[in-house]
Parts: C-alpha cells; structure tokens; sequence
C-alpha cells in the first residue's frame, strides 16, 4: 500500500516539474521573440532612416556638392593616403569582409525599390570615394607659389663709395618655439623663411652667402635647453649662393627651443675667423635672449676683433615686445649695425627689401630680378599633377567598389537587366563627368601658373628698363 502511494506521488512530481519546464520552456521562447521582434524593428528604423539618407543624397559632381560629400558609410576608415595611392599595375580584390558588408546593406535594397537612381545614389552613400572633398578642395583653392621679386626702389638704397672688398654675408634665423606663433594666419617661421629666401637670391650675386641657424635644437622645455642654447649650426656653408642648395637648407631648419643669440653672434664669429673682406650679420629675430647669454658684449666683441670698418651685426626685430626691442637695438649698436622692427609679413619683407640690399647699380644685373625659371614652374604644376593622380587613384578604387555593387545585386537576381543595365550607365556617367570636372580644374590651374609667370615677368622687365635709365643718368 505505501509502494503504491509513493508510486503515484512520484508520478504527481513528474507532471509538475514537466509543467514548470514547459512553461519555461513558454517564457523564455516569449522572451527571444520580443528581442528579435525589437531587433527587427531596430534595423528597420535604421533601414527607413538610411534609404531617407539615400533619398537626399545630391550625386552631381561639381566642386560644390564633392567638397560637402565627406565619405561613403563604408569607406570613411580608408585613409587619404592608401585612397589617393597611385595605382600603377591594377587593384587588389577587394577583402571578402568588406563584399559582405556591402551584400548586408545592398541586398536588402534590391528588394525594396528597383529604382535605378535611387541604387545608384546607395553605391555612391555607402561606397563613395573618402577623399574627393579634400582633393577638390585642394585644387579650387591652388594659387602658385612664387615668391614675388624683391624690386627696390633708388630713392630708399644708398649707393656704396670706397674700395671694392670681397662681401660675406651671414643670415642668421631665429628658430626659437616663439616662431610658431602665428602672424596674419600664417606662422611667423614661414614668413621668415621666405623673406630669407628672397633676401639671399638678392644678395647672392653681390656677396657670398651663409645660413646660421639657432634655437632648432632641443626644445622648450627645461630639459631640452642645455641642448638648444648650445647647437648653432650653419645650415648652408659660407660660399657662392647656389638657390637649389640654400632654399634646401633653410627647408631643415624647424622653429623648437629658446633663442641663444649671444652664443649665435660667437659662433658667427668663430665660423668666420679666416675670412678678409666685408662681413655682414642679418638676424632675423623675435624674441629676448633667452640662454642665460649677453649678446650686446657678444656683438661688441665681434667688431672689436674683426674692426668697425669689415663688419657689422643688423637686426630686424618681428612682432617683439618693448623689452626685446631695446636688447636688439642694444645688439646692433653694439655690431656697428643698424635696427629695424617688422611687426608683420608685409613690413618684414619691405625692410629687408629697402634696408638691407646693396647698391640699386649693383642690383641691376642680379639674380633678384629673374622671373621663376623651368624647374620652379615645374615644381608648382607637379602640385597640382600629385592631386590630380590622386584623384584618378580614387576614381578608379570607387569603381571598383561600384561594379562590386553591381555584381552582389546580378547574383541577388531581384533586379532586372533593363535596371542593372541603367545603373551601369550611370556609373559610366559619374566617371565622365568626375574626369571633365578633374581636366577643367587642372587646366585652370596651369593657366593660372602661366599667367603669373606672365605677371611677374612683366613686372621685372618693367623694372629692368627703369634701371637701364637711371644707369644711363649715372655715367
């Protein structure tokens, strides 16, 4: 009788626990359908707001609508650089992780509209070239890069008396961490650069050419300055101006530490130690000595040793304070030289264009008044070839991300020939005008380059017959 009481209970368990596990069972199907239900109402809100996206999507290709386009949904982590690589022996496939990305969000299209535009619009949404905004940005904004000629006027040069004497010219370049301040949108490192590039094409047919560098050394830290108050390096050995070679040197030196000019001036002297002639020092500078140095005794002993009469320290101060401004007027009293203040490009280049160059007669013949010769002309049509090759570079990998699009809907089959057929046409069409829109923009800026060239040609010959007069005037 118990056996039989305790057969039944058992049994009574089972149905129990089978119940409970039915309705677990219940429970957590309920449960993995309410998430997939909300997963699929996730993505589709996500696929309404993206063919809303598509929708919008202005294809045209002008400067305008590239430069807003930033990147397809799928290639924004292509980096400017592996996109605009010049392709020279074809592409690789493309990675099947990347096709499946892209079957994920074109299949589904396929089935919703058949569209040829509206597709179309989805290659260039997902697909689309990362790089055209820059590239064109680029291009539309190229301006050539010719310095313009320093032309002086005679009234503001003043004519050299006495005996002949071989000239050495040392242009000394502040590169201290001040220098990357930046002046009218530019850095003051810049503007000084190029004032010094032209300054020495200036003088180079009249005098011998070095390039000191100081304060490129270390940097502005407390630890870095044992290193940058020391390193003064001539950049460009004292000798005869070679433009290709100078402008290389000047293009090494980086604006980073603190401004040693009493040890500039020394090392200035030092460098200079075997040379007889005419020695003159140009320092451009923006700052107070910051090394612990006394560059008034510095430039007071230079004289001393070489006499007043061969050598002399000019300063030009750019954007200083008052503090600076009373050491470098210091400096250049005490280098038998002469002070100037430049407080932005336009002053600078004209101070060193009016004050520091040599006699208008001497000035006549010199290499200052040539227009830019082939290999500068060259250098600035290469700028504009370099985008041009990388857009093509881009134009080609975005086709090929395009006809991959093409070939996932093929496979699909939800679309007719006819409608593939029109896709394809509008690829082919995109290309086009993406070419035309590329060949007018370089075209424009040849023309452009050309017509400075022009420009500037005309201003040296004009100049040229005004000295050829006042030469006449003279004799």
């Amino acid at each position: 009788m118990i056996n039989k009481y305790w057969l039944v209970s058992f049994f009574l368990l089972l149905l129990i626990c089978a119940g409970c596990t039915n309705e677990g069972e219940k429970l957590a199907a309920s449960s993995k359908e309410k998430k997939d239900e909300k997963a699929v109402a996730n993505q589709e809100e996500k696929n309404k707001g993206e063919l809303s996206d598509i929708n919008e999507l202005s294809t045209s290709v002008t400067v305008e609508s590239l430069m807003k386009f930033q990147a397809g949904e799928l290639t924004n982590n292509i980096t400017y650089e592996e996109d605009t690589e010049r392709v020279l022996w074809g592409l690789e496939e493309l990675d099947p992780q990347y096709i499946n990305s892209m079957k994920e969000v074109l299949e589904p299209l396929a089935e919703e509209t058949d569209d040829p535009e509206k597709l179309m619009k989805a290659l260039v949404y997902y697909t689309g070239s990362p790089s055209y905004d820059e590239i064109v940005r680029d291009l539309d904004s190229f301006t050539p890069g010719f310095n313009e000629p320093l032309l002086p006027r005679p009234e503001q040069v003043s004519k050299s008396a006495g005996a002949e004497k071989e000239n050495y010219s040392y242009i000394l370049l502040d590169a201290s961490s001040s220098m990357l301040l930046d002046s009218e949108g530019k850095l003051r490192m810049d503007i000084a650069k190029e004032a010094v590039e032209s300054f020495a094409k200036a003088i180079g047919d009249t005098s011998q050419i070095s390039l000191v560098a100081f304060g490129h050394r270390g940097d502005e830290s407390d630890s870095g300055k044992g290193e940058s108050c020391s390193k003064i390096e001539e950049v460009y050995k004292m000798g005869v101006f070679d433009a290709e070679r100078f402008n290389q040197s000047l293009s090494t030196i980086e604006a980073k530490g603190w401004t040693p000019l009493a040890t500039a001036i020394e090392k200035t002297s030092e460098f200079s130690k075997d040379l007889n002639g005419q020695i003159t020092i140009y320092i451009v500078s923006d700052g107070v000595e910051t090394c612990d140095g006394n560059p008034t005794q510095a430039a007071e002993k230079f004289v001393k040793e070489k006499g007043e009469d061969n050598v002399s320290v000019n300063i030009i101060g750019f954007q200083v304070d008052n503090e600076a401004e009373n050491q470098l007027k210091a400096v250049a009293n005490a280098g038998n030289g002469e002070y100037f203040a430049a407080n932005g490009e336009e002053e600078l280049l004209s101070t060193i264009e009016y004050e520091w160059l040599p006699s208008m007669l001497e000035l006549t013949w010199a290499p200052v008044n040539y227009v830019p010769d082939g290999w500068e002309i060259f250098h600035e049509t290469e700028r504009i070839t370099d985008l041009t090759n990388g857009w093509t570079a881009s134009m080609t990998r975005e086709n090929q991300r395009f006809q991959e699009g093409l070939k996932i809907w093929e496979e699909q089959g939800s679309l007719t020939e006819e409608t593939l057929t029109k896709i394809k046409e509008l690829v082919a069409v995109r290309e086009e005008e993406l070419t035309r829109l590329k060949d007018e923009l370089q075209e424009r800026n040849k023309e452009e380059i050309n017509s400075k060239v022009n420009e500037i040609k005309e201003k040296v010959n004009k100049w040229v017959e005004e000295m050829k007069k006042l030469k006449e005037q003279t004799q």
